[in-house]
């Protein structure tokens, strides 16, 4: 969403990083007439936005805000959570950090080609992740 100040443009965008929502000045524009760049004011870090992306993939804030019991997950077949690893919906995970479980409930496509997946965890809620980040 574009969104249209006095003087500056800004676009409200998920940093990876900050891992958070922001509106996000529009620092300058790509090489191509496609990609925007964005100023991220959490870690002051670049992000590209690119608004022809894919529509695909299931959107994430459609996802309706279910909690999950234990009961209602295989924790034996629960995969481990890694950044590099990709996922689908329904699978089941645990992360080890946070010594919790979830289901994958929506996948979606950030700008630049990073992906994340939406899980709703018994303890830490409905969280995003990163998946398919390269090594």
């Amino acid at each position: 969403m574009l969104v249209q100040h006095t003087d500056s443009k800004t676009i409200r965008q998920f940093c990876s990083v900050c891992k958070s929502d922001f509106e996000m000045d529009v620092v300058k524009q790509g090489s191509t007439e496609n990609v925007l760049w964005l100023k991220c004011p959490g870690c002051q870090g670049y992000l590209p936005y690119m608004p022809d992306e894919d529509e695909d993939s299931e959107e994430i804030g459609a996802v309706e805000d279910k909690a999950v019991a234990l009961e209602d997950l295989d924790v034996d077949g629960a995969l481990e959570y890694s950044e590099e690893d990709v996922f689908e919906v329904g699978q089941v995970i645990h992360h080890r950090s946070w010594n919790d479980y979830g289901r994958i409930v929506a996948k979606d496509k950030l700008p630049g080609n990073r992906r994340i997946i939406l899980v709703q965890f018994l303890r830490q809620g409905k969280v995003k992740l990163l998946e398919g980040v390269p090594r």
